[in-house]
């Protein structure tokens, strides 16, 4: 691959990161809302990148209070194993540390529980595509799709690791039809459709 070439890709690849996990991940966008409709109201999630991954971590960095909250909740959930508003919590709380396997596990129980839920989907996906399982990412933001087909996050998600991660430029596109349907548009649609026509084209002859 020529140096140009792989310069850009990554470039592209770090993109992807910013929106995929920065910006449009849905869970807790809000400070006190709690999209569960439990008692207790989450945190806000994310607004920009993610906090790097704390190698051989058990729990999340935070201090006693969220040590404190972590305990708490994971007692909540030997009282009630299904309580949604905890794994949900608990969920987004290895999220923004990027301990995805710990995530990935509450997340799934989670939407073992609500699976119809496009939010919880599509952070789920978020997750599959920190682990690299970027199959699994795509058939999770389609099964929030098709929950709801106004879930714009979903199909954006969908752009991000078609395009950056597998280079499947026809579902990208496909996604990104969908996307400028939409009224009002998406944030940001303008220059992703430009960066993964770049991607695009970039790529080596014959791949």
């Amino acid at each position: 691959m020529k140096k140009d070439h792989l310069a850009f890709l990554l470039a592209g690849l770090a993109f992807g990161f910013l929106l995929g996990f920065g910006v449009f991940r849905v869970s807790s966008n809000a400070p006190g809302q709690n999209r569960t409709g439990g008692a207790d109201a989450d945190a806000a999630g994310p607004r920009g990148p993610m906090a790097p991954t704390q190698v051989g971590a058990a729990e999340p960095a935070g201090g006693g209070p969220m040590v404190a909250e972590i305990n708490a909740l994971k007692e909540r959930l030997t009282r009630e194993p299904n309580d949604l508003a905890a794994l949900v919590r608990l969920a987004n709380l290895h999220h923004d540390v990027g301990m995805w396997p710990q995530a990935v596990s509450y997340y799934e129980r989670a939407v073992a529980i609500d699976g119809d839920d496009p939010d919880l989907l599509t952070d789920l996906g978020i997750c599959y595509r920190g682990l690299q399982r970027f199959d699994d990412a795509l058939a999770t933001f389609d099964r929030a799709h098709a929950a709801d087909a106004k879930h714009w996050q979903s199909l954006y998600n969908t752009v991000i690791v078609a395009a950056f991660d597998v280079g499947r430029f026809d579902r990208a596109e496909a996604a990104l039809r969908e996307l400028e349907a939409f009224d009002p548009a998406p944030p940001n649609l303008a220059e992703l459709r430009r960066r993964v026509g770049e991607a695009a084209a970039a790529r080596p002859a014959g791949s």
